[in-house]
């Protein structure tokens, strides 16, 4: 009798670390506690290389916009209140409507114009040769 109660008391034990040792295993994802962004900029020096938004949630009541600009590795945080931030963030929210690229948000008015007036030219030759 003491050598079956000491048998299951020994592969008890040793069952349950196989067994455990065959049970998946969980993930977790990171939620953020609070905002990402304390100290809020109107615009960037020069123009910005790369950025991301971080939608309002539970944490944070506004929006946030994350900007890469050259020369600086920091990301620096754009206030969604100020004229470039809001350009930012109306054409992220149509890029991603559209399924395009976020790259687009990123070109200059200025750029667009000149790209406009030159495809403009070429129709005018073409239409005239």
């Amino acid at each position: 009798m003491h050598l079956i109660l000491g048998s299951v008391g020994v592969l008890l034990p040793l069952s349950l670390i196989l067994l455990l040792d065959k049970a998946p295993v969980a993930s977790s994802t990171y939620v953020p506690v609070r905002c990402k962004c304390m100290n809020l900029m109107k615009q960037t020096r020069g123009p910005p290389l790369d950025f991301s938004v971080s939608e309002k949630n539970a944490h944070c009541h506004t929006d946030e916009i994350l900007v890469k600009v050259r020369g600086n590795d920091k990301l620096l945080c754009l206030s969604p209140t100020g004229r470039q931030g809001k350009r930012l963030l109306r054409c992220w929210r149509r890029v991603n409507s559209q399924g395009k690229d976020k790259k687009q948000c990123l070109r200059t008015r200025k750029n667009r114009r000149n790209r406009q007036n030159h495809k403009n030219q070429r129709k005018t030759k073409k239409a005239t040769s």
